[in-house]
């Protein structure tokens, strides 16, 4: 898979926007994040905090990557969203 590397432009409270011109498989350069796309679509992201969600994570699952809130204005034109992995090595 060919994916076209785009860089967003940053707004106001750490969001992150991109419009896509185009069908195709872009990626984050800030973030990692990949979308695949049928048409020409805006996308709003940014990173949320653990803080306020991490009672909503029962055992035995545990928290251990980024949370991400993702906005589109088409949602019938994003057809999947691949997110980074995390993995601690340490300890």
């Amino acid at each position: 898979d060919q994916k076209e590397q785009v860089t967003p432009r940053r707004l106001a409270g750490g969001q992150h926007v991109v419009q896509l011109d185009a069908e195709g498989i872009y990626q984050c350069s800030l973030t990692g994040l990949i979308f695949e796309v049928t048409e020409a679509v805006k996308i709003t992201y940014s990173l949320l905090s653990w803080s306020k969600y991490a009672n909503l994570v029962e055992k035995p699952w545990i928290v251990g990557g980024p949370l991400f809130d993702v906005r589109c204005d088409s949602s019938r034109a994003l057809t999947s969203i691949q997110f980074p992995h995390s993995l601690c090595l340490g300890g």
